[in-house]
């Protein structure tokens, strides 16, 4: 669960995960407690501490929306971390903050640019009526819309139960599938 931070002071005495590593700090997969925070004229200065090791830090950002995408509030991996190894960590923040443009939009885009400039060779010489190319270009983008949606949600659903019948091999002999 997500929670949408409007003062720097609300995330005092909570845990989030970190999805950007910070150099000689904390590295991205790595759960931390935040344990003071206030915001300054020139930006937002987080206090806290990395979970595991047990080390004390601070940083400084810009505003509160840097510290968002820095570390983002996660109750599931902050609950469950130990049942995780560092790679189910990193494969979880890679589903759950996958964008499109991100993870292999721009293949498919140029998928579909090539696919729209043969058409339009096609119809420049004639091999092709104009409604077959209306129909060309209205069903192509279509179908890929719904090949690459489809994809992604099966290889979300595919790691994220993953990650639960890790999780829940904890839990007395309850698997889900």
């Amino acid at each position: 669960m997500r929670l949408l931070l409007n003062n720097i002071e609300d995330a005092v005495d909570q845990k989030y995960l970190v999805t950007k590593s910070l150099k000689n700090q904390a590295e991205a997969g790595t759960v931390i407690h935040i344990m003071g925070a206030q915001t300054e004229s020139d930006g937002v200065t987080v206090k806290y501490r990395v979970t595991k090791t047990g080390q004390d830090y601070s940083c400084k950002f810009a505003d509160i929306k840097q510290f968002a995408k820095w570390a983002s509030s996660d109750n599931f991996l902050a609950r469950y971390q130990d049942n995780l190894t560092p790679s189910d960590i990193k494969q979880y923040i890679k589903v759950c903050d996958t964008s499109f443009m991100g993870s292999g939009g721009m293949i498919i885009l140029a998928g579909v640019a090539i696919v729209l400039i043969a058409l339009v060779i096609m119809l420049i010489t004639s091999v092709i009526q104009w409604w077959q190319l209306l129909i060309g270009a209205v069903c192509v983008p279509v179908i890929i819309y719904f090949g690459v949606s489809t994809f992604y949600k099966r290889r979300r659903n595919k790691v994220m139960s993953q990650i639960y019948n890790k999780v829940s091999a904890s839990w007395g002999g309850v698997v889900l599938r």
